[in-house]
């Protein structure tokens, strides 16, 4: 039932959902958006967007005394030495489907700029503790981790590459399962196969340790 007092009759809802002509005009649309993909700083940039609350969400304001349909805004205030980057790979459909999202995300291996993304500093003073500016907010990537499959089963696998504090290595390994292989660059035939549709969550050290 909705605050509207509409019922939805989820037995329907399941059947249209399973309809030949639905799954062929959604697995088409996902073939399209995976074929495209996104970058990361779009990622992020949808991650921070401004949010206005729905009617089962809402804030109590503690100036008007009412329960109200704020608006929700998230930052990245404090940036971390190690960054780690969890992509939403699996979407709510209904109660007994969980559809995998294969969308590929374009990420850089090298020189990610988180600047952009970070929390300003502003004209309260308690900013201040938050944000340093002085130090740079780039990122190098130094492991991926791959799913393969859908929620509930699947296989998984990861590049890595050795760093430490003064540096980073160029050549990654591929580790799956019980096998461990030096992939060099990753790049083979102008395709980089450390940047796939399987990436799930991304691993970034800093540049710069603060």
């Amino acid at each position: 039932t909705m605050g509207s007092g509409a019922v939805i009759d989820e037995d329907r809802f399941v059947l249209l959902e399973t309809h030949h002509s639905w799954i062929d005009a959604q697995a088409k649309r996902k073939e399209q958006s995976a074929a495209r993909g996104v970058s990361l700083d779009q990622c992020f940039d949808a991650f921070v967007k401004p949010e206005r609350l729905d009617e089962r969400n809402k804030w109590y304001c503690s100036n008007c005394k009412q329960h109200v349909r704020a608006m929700k805004t998230m930052e990245l205030w404090r940036l971390p030495n190690i960054l780690v980057v969890h992509l939403k790979r699996f979407e709510f459909k209904n109660i007994v489907r969980r559809d995998k999202l294969d969308t590929l995300v374009h990420f850089p291996l090298d020189g990610l700029d988180m600047s952009a993304h970070a929390g300003r500093m502003g004209a309260n003073q308690h900013h201040q503790q938050f944000v340093d500016e002085s130090v740079p907010a780039e990122y190098d990537l130094f492991a991926v981790v791959n799913h393969f499959g859908r929620m509930g089963f699947g296989h998984y696998t990861a590049f890595a590459r050795n760093w430490d504090e003064n540096g980073i290595s160029s050549d990654w390994h591929l580790f799956d399962d019980s096998s461990v292989r030096n992939v060099g660059s990753g790049t083979a035939g102008g395709h980089n196969a450390v940047v796939s549709p399987a990436a799930y969550v991304l691993f970034y050290r800093r540049k710069t340790w603060q």
